[in-house]
């Protein structure tokens, strides 16, 4: 009796771990839908690589091995799965290794483009983790009744001061100028030791979130926390994006999605009154906010619109007889 107990323990136990096995592999399984006339894959892919208008040059197309110790894990990992699941692992394509500030080739597959919408093919999983951990991963956060009334920024010294806009004017022109304006760096990078006198300290994201009225600046590209922060319950306020990502950060309407600020920043301490003034407005807005970042709560169907992304793109290539061999 005891080894025919013992018999049929052994048994359960290996159809519970063929189970376990089973639902991993489902778990882990992408699920590819053809999509017909989507709208934000066309975004995606832009609209001058969808008329056609590109000049092509052979010489820069690229497969993924050959990027393989030339960009960062971050961005090799997932470009490599989503040819592998397009079945286009073999085949050459263009690829923009930096980020893109001025225009570029509409062929190219990147993180983000300039603001005309016209160039890059833009792609969700190239540094994922940096820009939508924290949107997916929601932070606890408080009413907005509840939070200091007060304007906040920090970052690090990413960017040039030639850009517009730029974080440098915001931290020179408001630094310790108004105590509910509270701006600065909190890391100095890329050599800019001049701006030491800006540093204040970091902040987390759970004390972020007890602040009103959070500023967003870009810096080499886009604001990598301009993700979690349209989704949480404080307003966000920032000039107009003239980067754009996944995000689609130029689709976001000023004074609807966002409090529109000037590029200088000449106009924060004016935004600040104005907000005290309109509370109910600016409930208003944060709703807006964070149903715009609704669209992209379902990470399957995220998944499955690249995957659209890179399909098309590849069809665009062997439409026009690009060589991808």
């Amino acid at each position: 009796m005891y080894l025919y107990m013992k018999k049929i323990f052994y048994i359960i136990q290996i159809f519970i771990l063929f189970l376990f096995i089973i639902l991993f592999i489902l778990k882990k399984k992408e699920k590819f839908v053809l999509l017909e006339n989507d709208k934000r894959v066309d975004f995606y892919l832009g609209k001058n690589l969808l008329k056609g208008n590109f000049k092509i040059n052979d010489k820069n197309l690229v497969k993924i091995w050959d990027l393989k110790k030339n960009i960062p894990k971050s961005y090799y990992k997932p470009l490599k799965k989503l040819l592998r699941l397009t079945g286009n692992i073999e085949n050459k394509f263009y690829f923009n290794k930096l980020d893109v500030e001025e225009y570029q080739c509409p062929l190219y597959l990147s993180k983000n483009r300039s603001s005309n919408n016209k160039d890059s093919v833009l792609l969700k999983s190239l540094n994922f983790n940096r820009h939508w951990q924290n949107y997916y991963k929601k932070q606890p956060d408080i009413d907005f009744d509840d939070k200091i009334n007060k304007i906040w920024w920090r970052g690090t010294t990413t960017g040039t001061e030639d850009r517009t806009p730029n974080r440098f004017n915001l931290v020179q022109k408001w630094f310790n100028v108004n105590d509910n304006i509270d701006v600065g760096f909190y890391s100095i990078v890329q050599g800019k030791d001049q701006y030491q006198k800006y540093i204040k300290k970091s902040f987390s994201i759970k004390d972020i979130l007890k602040i009103k009225y959070i500023l967003s600046v870009e810096g080499n590209d886009k604001d990598s926390g301009l993700n979690w922060k349209l989704n949480s319950n404080s307003l966000v306020i920032m000039p107009k994006p003239r980067i754009t990502t996944w995000l689609m950060e130029t689709t976001l309407i000023p004074n609807y999605h966002y409090v529109l600020v000037k590029d200088d920043f000449s106009d924060l301490e004016k935004k600040l009154k104005w907000c005290n003034k309109h509370q109910d407005r600016c409930k208003e807005i944060i709703k807006n906010a964070n149903t715009f970042m609704n669209q992209f709560s379902d990470i399957g169907k995220e998944n499955n619109l690249e995957l659209n992304v890179i399909k098309k793109y590849f069809d665009i290539l062997n439409k026009n007889q690009i060589n991808l061999n």
